[in-house]
């Protein structure tokens, strides 16, 4: 029995990673990196953006929101996918969590900032900003 509940996880991670994977089309070009920090009205953290242009020329990003916190036992990581339309992005928290992110791209492609709104597994409302690396 515990080998099979172990088989299953495996399988499990598996499939996920790979869904992950497939949100951003082979052949896409990375448009940056952007990392930096969110704080909101019950905690904050830091986050990273990598922003991506599909072969057919659609903007897309990833992003994770690593929470602080000192309870191991509390969800510490939000997975974020969206889009970007011009200069702004609008996303939804994935996995454990739901949610939602935006924000706008700086006229010289150097500076992300936004808002957040966790939904689930807390509530919490907050800003974030994060710059090329």
């Amino acid at each position: 029995m515990g080998k099979t509940i172990f088989i299953f996880i495996g399988v499990a991670c598996l499939v996920i990673s790979c869904a992950g994977a497939k949100f951003i089309p082979e052949g896409s070009q990375s448009l940056g990196v952007y990392e930096g920090s969110f704080s909101g009205d019950m905690y904050g953290g830091s986050l990273r953006i990598h922003l991506f242009q599909t072969p057919e020329g659609e903007k897309l990003f990833k992003a994770t929101l690593n929470r602080d916190t000192s309870n191991p036992y509390v969800v510490q990581t939000y997975f974020v996918r969206g889009k970007m339309t011009a200069n702004s992005l609008e996303g939804k928290i994935e996995g454990k969590g739901s949610g939602s992110l935006t924000g706008q791209l700086s006229s010289d492609g150097n500076r992300l900032t936004g808002a957040f709104n966790v939904t689930t597994p807390d509530l919490c409302n907050g800003t974030w900003q994060a710059h090329k690396k």
